[in-house]
């Protein structure tokens, strides 16, 4: 009974060691490839099993009192590399295969639907009997069966995957493609999405912009902002008596107009009528009280558009109409009232240009 006991389980062992043991044919990869759905599936395990494993490592160094620290903190590389690894697999290997197989999987998934859907049709459908047909009629239902067949045989074949839409597509097909199309002379748009013309030009939107406020800009940068800054030195800033300062845009104009100046060893064209005029109106608007005072002429310029009537007023009219000749002398000579006094101003005015 021992020897029997003994025989048993050195078989068992020997059996269990070598069931343990890879085969060469298991690590041989398969004849037709791996499935891109069993890659993916191994991917996300792995994935799942290797977070884990990290969630582990972190949870042990809280709990833990520090004991092993180096080698808990080469686990958690080698277990982060891993990650690492396997999310660029996932997002740069499987995610474009995914992309690139996407319509022939739609399409056998489709024909199945569709196969599985008239199946149900026809199970639902009560069975009629059929009529007999004549020999003639049937030798036309063999044919007709033959094609159905050879068409079944063709749509299998239509669902295949497409090798050819994995690769780039080349240079010279790409200039065959181009030259495939009429070449008749004749200027053909390209086709692009329709998109709705904009209706409000670019003036309108410049006019209702309100205008940004230097003063505040400043302040923000300067106050708000932890980097340091450049101060100009003290009193640099004054011009005009001391009713207007300079501000970081004016400085920053002028210190890269003399940059250039510099670095090229030339002089720049003076200002032209345009530009003094802009910079004029931006000095008299930053003086005497700054942007403060502006805002409020342009808040009481607003208030007064709203305000103003468009027609105006019956003291106006009054004063714009014309004198009523309708109880007065109607005579039409150069002294009265009507169409005659009109006649000798128009002739005045001629009068003083020929002179």
């Amino acid at each position: 009974m021992d020897n029997s006991l003994s025989t048993l389980l050195s078989t068992l062992q020997e059996s269990v060691s070598n069931a343990v043991l890879p085969t060469e044919t298991s690590i041989l990869p398969p004849q037709n490839g791996i499935s891109l759905l069993d890659l993916k599936n191994e991917l996300f395990l792995s994935y799942l099993q290797n977070l884990v494993f990290l969630i582990l490592l972190k949870l042990r160094h809280v709990t833990g009192s520090g004991k092993d620290s180096a080698k808990s903190q080469e686990l958690n590389e080698e277990a982060t590399k891993k990650l690492v690894e396997l999310r660029l697999f996932l997002e740069k290997g499987v995610k474009p295969l995914e992309g690139r197989l996407a319509y022939q999987i739609n399409k056998v998934v489709k024909a199945a639907d569709d196969t599985a859907a008239a199946s149900a049709i026809a199970n639902t459908r009560p069975k009629l009997g059929k009529p007999k047909k004549a020999d003639a009629f049937e030798d036309s239902g063999s044919e007709d069966g033959t094609s159905s067949d050879a068409s079944e045989h063709v749509d299998e074949l239509s669902y295949r995957p497409n090798p050819a839409a994995l690769l780039r597509p080349s240079s010279e097909s790409a200039k065959t493609g181009r030259s495939s199309e009429p070449s008749d002379a004749i200027y053909r748009p390209p086709r692009i999405t329709a998109t709705a013309m904009p209706t409000s030009g670019p003036k309108k939107e410049r006019k209702e912009r309100t205008m940004k406020s230097q003063t505040m800009e400043e302040f923000v940068r300067q106050e708000m902002s932890t980097a340091p800054l450049a101060e100009p030195s003290i009193g640099s800033t004054i011009v005009a008596g001391g009713r207007r300062v300079k501000g970081d845009r004016e400085r920053a104009d002028e210190a890269e107009r003399a940059e250039y100046e510099e670095k090229m060893l030339t002089r720049l064209a003076p200002l032209t009528k345009k530009e003094k005029a802009k910079r004029g109106q931006n000095e008299r608007s930053s003086g005497y009280g700054g942007e403060e005072w502006r805002d409020l002429g342009a808040g009481l310029d607003r208030i007064e558009n709203l305000t103003k009537r468009k027609g105006g007023g019956q003291l106006d009219k009054s004063r714009k109409r014309k004198i009523d000749v309708a109880d007065g002398p109607r005579d039409s000579g150069a002294m009265g009232n009507g169409m005659g006094n009109d006649f000798a101003k128009r002739k005045r005015t001629v009068m003083k240009r020929f002179r």
